[in-house]
């Protein structure tokens, strides 16, 4: 049986990188401090209190689910770009494309008597292969205390490199215990699922996951965060919500960087723009230049 490893806030993000890449997953501890962790409980633990239970042999029957944090839980906004966290997405996605962005937001409160989730890996939500780059990368922060008995997440680490058809044994599998505050980092091409909560409390987690900045996001951000909340929002996270232009051209409005919509209306009508990374731009003039000899 593999441990997750662990590691401190201040640890080099290269070497939680290398250890997540190794594994598929890690665990941060301490990276809420007592006074957030404080606040995080007490803006979203009143919102759950009011959830129904969810109804489904995935999302259980004693487990109560939230989504659209960042617009009803205040702290999420501050813990979606965390700057250690937005280098381990820079080291680990930006492989894959130009920009990520936030995937889901979601509250997890597993009631006593829920039974395992059945093992899984969130990658199936995306059909394609990325070479040498994860699809999605899932942050679960711990509220309560995470433990083997109350439903700490299940993770089969190295499964991120196995084949599709493999299935884990039950010795490959472990539970990612952590004290509240902490977070579980894992891939999501890593087999998990959440644990089954034999003790007489609840138990509680928030996922905040990020894909690649060319897929379709799990979560519609557009709608989940008013148009008003979203102008009031830092730049960092206006463009994690979905409001960029993937070069070099994706998900422009009139050929305009979308995140202008967030801004006061120009002076001027919009013009086309180029979006091109700067590596592209000798390409570009030198078949420029090409066409102008012919």
């Amino acid at each position: 049986m593999t441990a997750l490893q662990r590691f401190s806030p201040d640890h080099p993000a290269s070497g939680i990188a290398a250890a997540l890449e190794r594994d598929g997953g890690v665990i941060i501890e301490g990276l809420l401090c007592p006074e957030r962790l404080a606040r995080f409980r007490a803006e979203l633990f009143p919102l759950l209190d009011a959830a129904p239970d969810c109804q489904g042999d995935f999302y259980g029957y004693a487990t109560r689910r939230l989504s659209g944090l960042i617009a009803r839980v205040p702290v999420c906004r501050e813990l979606a770009i965390h700057p250690l966290i937005l280098q381990l997405m820079d080291i680990m996605l930006l492989r894959g494309c130009r920009e990520y962005q936030l995937n889901l937001t979601q509250a997890i409160r597993i009631g006593p008597g829920e039974p395992r989730q059945f093992l899984h890996s969130d990658a199936l939500m995306f059909p394609v292969k990325v070479p040498g780059s994860e699809t999605m990368i899932n942050c679960m922060y711990a509220l309560d205390d995470f433990t083997e008995d109350n439903g700490a997440t299940n993770v089969a680490p190295g499964s991120h490199r196995w084949t599709e058809e493999r299935l884990p044994d039950e010795s490959e599998v472990v539970p990612a215990a952590m004290p509240a505050g902490s977070v579980l980092i894992y891939f999501g091409s890593v087999i998990h699922a959440g644990g089954a909560n034999r003790t007489g409390q609840p138990r509680t987690g928030v996922v905040l996951s990020y894909c690649l900045g060319w897929l379709r996001q799990a979560e519609n951000h557009y709608l989940a965060v008013p148009r008003e909340l979203a102008r009031e929002l830092p730049e960092r996270l206006q463009r994690l919500l979905g409001y960029f232009v993937h070069a070099p051209n994706l998900g422009c409005v009139d050929g305009q960087d979308p995140v202008a919509l967030l801004r006061e209306p120009p002076a001027e009508p919009p013009r086309f723009a180029e979006f091109l990374p700067e590596e592209a731009k000798p390409l570009l003039a030198e078949a420029r230049a090409a066409m102008q000899n012919d």
